[in-house]
């Protein structure tokens, strides 16, 4: 593969045969991927705690009418 360098853009190439813009800075690639792993995870904790307050909410529904059978003498 030829690259031609991107005028004014340090680290970037044109791929002179599908004329794609590659990066070949691989610090900037390696920080990408972090934040993209980063983010990720950001999202998975986010989706747990999002499914463990749904079952919280859940159980409390549950307790609530337990609570009423009791006091109402089942």
């Amino acid at each position: 593969m030829q690259y031609i360098n991107v005028e004014g853009s340090g680290g970037l190439v044109r791929d002179k045969e599908t004329g794609a813009i590659l990066n070949t800075n691989k610090s900037e690639i390696e920080r990408a991927r972090q934040r993209k792993l980063l983010s990720k995870r950001k999202t998975e904790e986010f989706n747990s705690m999002k499914d463990d307050i749904k079952n919280l909410k859940e159980d409390i529904g549950e307790m609530k009418s337990l609570l009423t059978k009791l006091a109402d003498g089942w």
